[in-house]
């Protein structure tokens, strides 16, 4: 059955969004792309500035569709569903100030939505020269880059080279998984941001690989957040159903510290790598890739929060280790 590839665009007040999504439009003519505008706001500014190439714009602007409009985000999934020959993209623009993570839990926690919409990748742009101050006044903008699969640094004309350098060291610090690029106008790469991924086994297992540890400790700009990034390995296999008490225990205990978990585990008699990513106040588990070898099959899990202690998530997640 046919399912329609879904992008989520978020990024704090005045980074470009919408001009963005215009360039993303434009570049995948003649493709039918269907789009959600939210904005917060009895008036849709942004929805009137979407070029007129794109198929059909759905404007909400009761409210913020990550919280009071989640049961309208439903019902428009739902008629999009009884028309899916007719649309082969959908784009969802979220407002400035929205933190994403319950549109993602929609896509990837429904098995009646995962029928027809896939969930492609989360992307959010940034204002180079206004991130800093974000990052320090807002918890929204550190959930917006934290959740993200590709970080899309805009206007990067309004900064020196030396001062990009550190806006990118700085967004490494939030979410070290993240594919970054830098641009201006709000123009990217578009065939290459769509080679990521949310859940796509290669992108997450990819993630695993490049990794690099930030932590309150960090000296630098990442410390100023108080973000918290490691990732932990199991050489051995996991008992996948025992470990699930223990994610659900993650989702209900820390649901305010951990902005994301990302990876992979091995699993007892299976061939292939099992993929673990959480959304909000849930863990998804989905099919990865086949192991090389099943004599040496170690999985990682990047974990990215505040005030997060790698030993604590540790010995939680080793207590699951497989004894033959």
């Amino acid at each position: 059955m046919k399912r329609i590839p879904v992008h989520i665009i978020t990024g704090f007040l005045g980074s470009g969004k919408t001009t963005f999504l215009n360039h993303f439009i434009r570049e995948r003519l003649p493709e039918r792309i269907f789009v959600i505008e939210n904005e917060c706001g009895t008036i849709n500014v942004d929805g009137a500035l979407i070029v007129d190439s794109v198929e059909k714009v759905v404007e909400l602007t009761a409210g913020c569709l990550c919280c009071s409009l989640a049961d309208d985000l439903f019902s428009i999934l739902k008629e999009v569903s009884k028309r899916i020959d007719e649309y082969d993209r959908m784009v969802i623009e979220t407002t400035g100030i929205a933190d994403p993570s319950s549109i993602i839990q929609a896509f990837l926690d429904n098995t009646t939505v995962e029928k027809f919409f896939k969930l492609e990748q989360v992307i959010c742009l940034v204002d180079a020269q206004q991130i800093e101050s974000w990052l320090k006044e807002t918890e929204e903008a550190l959930r917006q880059i934290a959740l993200t699969d590709v970080l899309l640094i805009n206007k990067i004309d309004t900064i020196s080279p030396s001062d990009l350098k550190r806006v990118k060291y700085m967004l490494e610090g939030v979410n070290p998984h993240a594919v970054i690029y830098s641009g201006k106008q709000g123009i990217f790469p578009i065939d290459d941001i769509l080679k990521t991924g949310t859940t796509k086994p290669i992108s997450v297992e990819k993630i695993t690989h490049t990794h690099k540890n930030f932590s309150k400790d960090t000296k630098g700009e990442s410390n100023n957040h108080k973000i918290t990034s490691f990732a932990i390995s199991f050489p051995h296999p996991l008992d996948l159903n025992h470990l699930q008490i223990d994610l659900n225990r993650i989702v209900r205990l820390y649901r305010n510290q951990v902005y994301r978990v990302k990876g992979f585990i091995a699993i007892p008699n299976y061939p292939n790598r099992v993929i673990l990513q959480s959304a909000r106040s849930i863990f998804i588990v989905t099919d990865g890739t086949p192991w090389e070898s099943l004599d040496h099959r170690e999985g990682k899990l990047v974990f990215i929060g505040r005030g997060l202690k790698r030993e604590t998530f540790k010995k939680m997640f080793n207590r699951h280790i497989y004894n033959l």
